[in-house]
């Protein structure tokens, strides 16, 4: 076939086989993580295109009539909007793109329809970077990118006879030297604020995490998740285990089966705290679409995208559906809430109607019995230390009064069964108190000397109010099963919880892990939060004068065109002629004498039909011009005369040789 023709006739070019099934292996790869993302009908409207589409290729099937096509089209879009009832966002706007692109598969005919589908390919892979910026996604972009490339390079050249791995090897190098300018636009193309692919917390589907909500079996299920919730790194030394509180939602709102946060309400006034012994961290927290952001009981320095609310939680100004990284400062020894209003007391006190009578008749009998509400906390605590109590990840089921049921019956449960019953028996004992979610613990990566907590160390505990203490942390699970808060969930769980800690691992696995997670979290930090405050400081260092937007244009300028020069400097120099030897150098001196004789030699003459020519033209015969061409072709031709004594002995013949 010919390469050369005119592009209006490659455009109309029929695609063959190799076409049809180079590209539809490129789009395979480029949806394959997709298919987790997609609803399972589209996955399989998919796959029959394809299919459908191969068959057709080797001319088993034939093609679908465009009359019939036009109106499936249409019933393709309207089932993605049935499915999602909009087609705008990450998840509807993906799957109308795959069924659309499955029916251009269907009617695909021409080159130019191959090289759309190409572009498509290239397309629906940046749409990873949409769920998901993690050093495997980037990984297995690169290997993709690199395999539709080479799908692009085949279709250009239509030459099957052309193996596989040289295609393979131009775009891996074409590829490769799009690499500095990557890391030029990276660098120097100026960071507008606020994340580059922020989308709302309903496009963030399948984020894991705490809720704004509490009932009994919801932080028992988010124990399963081995997500890693937020990375810590402290600019001293971890504190103990026991004293990592990692507080989150606050929630003072009971219905009887359901904890409730209030509406967030930013704190004005000033609360007691030691700042000479503050903590000072920095977190990396991962995405889970919500307000609230996490940090040590209690902060005191707030990030500037966030504010503390009354209740002491650190909420954001908007949902935190990116990574975001952040530096707090935390006072472990506090007192809180001492002033607190009698408003909010009484709300932290109200019982709801007709839910767990033996609960409330209980923390009542505790209130007549006790004249200080330390002793009744005690009392509480006691019994959960003392009491056949049984801290489980699979506790029963409860029913309505589910406090009733876990204090006098089952007597088994997770720590947001003892958050809640001992909340509920601390209000109809006349003591406000609210529930408090977070996270308690995490695991120490030794290769980066930072933390690592999971979702797997999600907990609830509680805060209790006394007279000139404020609010005062108590924590349930640690009467019943002090393991947990002391050396995590799994030593109190070892039978029933599956071990997420890398450092449990058989010790050369556990090696690699850690630093398989600490070189995410410099990707983390380096790449993914590379923002306007780290380029400026980036740039500064480099010690160029580059403080403006107006200078990183003029840097990125610059170094592109350096680039650019650079590679044609590299081409240019590559298909330079290349230098002829020595002995070519020294034969054309031989050819010179002869041309001033009027012996000349064609360019297309090879020497010995040179010297038979002037031989029958001349009719003589020169014996030491005959050994000079036989030396010539020695040296140039067989092996092991290229030698320096045999180039000086060559020179030194030509040099004496005389024309006749």
């Amino acid at each position: 076939m010919n390469n050369n023709q005119p592009i209006h006739l490659i455009a109309q070019e029929v695609a063959d086989r190799t076409a049809i099934l180079t590209v539809s292996f490129s789009f395979m790869l480029a949806m394959l993580p997709h298919f987790f993302h997609i609803p399972l009908w589209v996955t399989g409207f998919t796959l029959f295109a394809l299919g459908w589409r191969i068959v057709q290729a080797f001319g088993l099937i034939r093609e679908i009539p465009r009359w019939i096509l036009v109106p499936l089209v249409l019933v393709g879009g309207l089932s993605v909007f049935a499915q999602y009832w909009t087609i705008v966002g990450r998840d509807p706007g993906l799957a109308l793109l795959t069924v659309m692109t499955a029916f251009k598969f269907i009617e695909s005919r021409t080159l130019r329809d191959i090289l759309i589908l190409i572009f498509l390919c290239y397309f629906i892979l940046a749409t990873h970077f949409l769920f998901g910026q993690s050093i495997p996604i980037a990984i297995y972009m690169l290997f993709t990118v690199i395999i539709i490339t080479t799908t692009l390079i085949t279709i250009n050249q239509r030459d099957n006879t052309i193996p596989l791995l040289p295609r393979i090897r131009v775009a891996s190098r074409l590829i490769a030297l799009s690499v500095p300018v990557m890391l030029v636009l990276f660098l120097l193309v100026p960071r507008i604020p606020g994340p580059l692919w922020g989308l709302t917390k309903e496009q963030r589907g399948g984020i894991t995490g705490l809720s704004d909500t509490m009932s009994p079996g919801e932080i028992s299920d988010l124990i399963t998740s081995n997500d890693v919730a937020f990375r810590v790194s402290f600019d001293a030394d971890i504190p103990a285990q026991q004293r990592l509180y990692w507080r989150g939602p606050v929630m003072v709102r009971f219905n009887g089966q359901t904890w409730y946060q209030l509406r967030q309400e930013r704190l004005n006034g000033q609360y007691q705290v030691d700042k000479e012994n503050a903590v000072n961290y920095t977190v990396t927290l991962e995405p889970h679409g919500k307000k609230w952001i996490f940090g040590l009981d209690i902060p005191i320095v707030t990030p500037n995208f966030s504010y503390l609310s009354t209740e002491f939680q650190l909420t954001s100004h908007k949902p935190v559906n990116d990574l975001q990284r952040y530096s707090l400062s935390s006072q472990l020894n506090y007192q809180i809430g001492s002033q607190e209003s009698l408003e909010y007391r009484l709300l932290a006190e109200q019982l709801p109607n007709h839910n767990n009578p033996q609960t409330v008749a209980l923390g009542q009998q505790w209130a007549s019995q006790f004249d200080s509400k330390l002793d009744i906390v005690n009392q509480a605590l006691k019994m959960f230390r003392e009491e056949e109590y049984v801290y489980t990840l699979q506790p029963p089921l409860l029913g309505a009064n589910a406090s009733d049921e876990f204090l006098f019956n089952t007597r088994r449960g997770f720590c947001e069964h003892y958050a809640s019953s001992f909340a509920l028996l601390m209000r109809a004992a006349g003591i406000p108190t609210r529930i408090v979610t977070g996270y308690q613990g995490g695991e120490i990566n030794q290769v980066g000397n930072y933390l690592i907590v999971r979702q797997s160390d999600a907990h609830a505990w509680t805060e209790v109010w006394l007279q000139d203490r404020g609010w005062v942390r108590v924590d349930p699970t640690a009467a019943v099963s002090p393991d947990r808060i002391e050396k995590g969930l799994d030593q109190a769980l070892n039978n029933q919880f599956s071990n997420f800690k890398i450092g449990k691992r058989h010790q050369f696995l556990g090696q690699l892990l850690y630093n398989w997670d600490n070189l995410q979290h410099n990707w983390n930090d380096w790449i993914l939060n590379y923002d306007q405050r780290k380029q400026a400081r980036f740039l500064n260092q480099l010690g160029l004068g580059i403080r403006s937007w107006g200078d990183m244009v003029i840097a990125l300028v610059i170094c592109l065109v350096v680039i650019t020069g650079s590679y044609w400097l590299i081409a240019w120099y590559r298909d330079r002629p290349a230098r002829p030897p020595v002995y070519e150098k020294i034969i054309q001196q031989l050819l010179g004498k002869l041309a001033r004789k009027g012996f000349i030699k064609h360019p297309a003459e090879h020497v010995y039909e040179f010297l038979e020519r002037i031989r029958l033209q001349q009719h003589f015969h020169d014996e030491q011009l005959t050994k000079i061409f036989d030396a010539y072709s020695r040296i140039k031709y067989a092996r092991g005369y290229q030698k320096e004594v045999v180039i000086k002995r060559f020179r030194q013949m030509v040099a004496e040789w005389k024309a006749l």
